[in-house]
């Protein structure tokens, strides 16, 4: 229209800014995480972890002008002298760290910049389960067993055979699973990518069992394939708490079925998987937390190790003949 006057977005002074709410700049951040298509998860997480920081702060909290670095040296010392695990103390300074370094992002300026830095962790064995545990899992429920039971055995045999994260356990439907071709497509993973997973004729053999056995009779397309005893989508805490109860029925006294994660990486490196195909199949983002497990398990493959040296096997073999040069 003429004569219409373009308006100018007016740049706030410095002042302005370091006057802010930090609450109303943290409704914003999370705004634009859930534009962006981030888990639900990984906006509670935040929303919980900023609740501790501003509880610890109080009024030291309330305005942008007032955070500064050394609040977040503090916050540290007093999580470790709470008596925090090193991974949640971490856990809560990386949540931090993402909406901190956001509020300093050149493009809005709401906190002058600063370094957080995560404490380091002593690397820990990850908990695993021995093959003995994995075999008493993968044991094959009586035909006479419950629902519950023959669920978590195809739940023990799916993440053994493919490393499957818990959160993508619950969201597979009928219609992602194809046991002709041995595949299954993973619609809802960590870092919001399709992923096609392969199934081994073990697996498919598994799998065939338990749905022949309860999920054939008025099952649609788009029902889930690991439900609860009313067909419904099985919620990840009922998940767990029905899996560490077949642990418990079956022996084994380690419950947390993402040590079977673990186990999977252990065994696909210790039989010569590599490391790029690891990383692939677990879904993660870089090649960092793969590398990380082969690591971990390097002096577990100590006796593959002597197999494939070269040293070992060329003095084995003998002198190689030299062929002599002519001149």
């Amino acid at each position: 229209m003429a004569g219409t006057k373009k308006r100018v977005k007016r740049t706030l002074t410095r002042e302005e800014v370091n006057n802010q709410y930090l609450n109303a700049i943290f409704n914003e951040f999370i705004a634009e995480k859930k534009a962006l298509g981030r888990v639900d998860e990984t906006l509670k997480s935040y929303k919980t972890t900023y609740k501790k920081f501003c509880e610890y702060f109080g009024e030291s909290a309330e305005e942008t002008g007032n955070i500064i670095g050394s609040m977040f040296v503090e916050w540290t010392n007093a999580m470790r002298d709470e008596g925090l695990k090193a991974a949640t103390i971490n856990h809560n300074l990386s949540d931090m760290r993402t909406f901190m370094y956001w509020c300093m992002d050149k493009s809005r300026q709401y906190i002058d910049r600063f370094r957080i830095r995560l404490i380091k962790v002593q690397e820990e064995m990850p908990k695993d389960y021995t093959v003995e545990e994995v075999k008493a899992l993968l044991r094959k429920p009586d035909r006479k067993a419950k629902f519950t039971e023959w669920r978590s055995w195809a739940i023990c045999c799916f993440v053994v055979g493919t490393g499957a994260r818990l959160g993508t356990l619950v969201e597979i439907r009928m219609k992602d699973i194809d046991l002709k071709n041995g595949k299954v497509f993973y619609q809802h993973t960590k870092n919001k990518k399709l992923q096609t997973a392969n199934l081994s004729p073990q697996l498919v053999k598994s799998l065939s069992d338990y749905i022949n056995m309860w999920r054939i009779e008025g099952v649609e397309e788009d029902d889930f394939l690991f439900c609860n005893i009313s067909g419904e989508q099985l919620s990840k805490a009922s998940l767990a708490q029905g899996y560490r109860q077949y642990t418990t029925n079956r022996g084994v006294n380690k419950t947390n079925i993402h040590g079977l994660r673990h186990t999977f990486a252990r065994e696909w490196f210790l039989n010569g998987g590599d490391v790029v195909q690891l990383s692939k199949i677990l879904g993660h983002s870089t090649l960092a937390m793969s590398e990380h497990y082969m690591n971990i398990y390097a002096d577990m493959a100590r006796d593959r190790f002597v197999q494939y040296n070269p040293l070992d096997n060329i003095a084995r073999s003998g002198a190689r003949k030299t062929v002599k040069r002519k001149d």
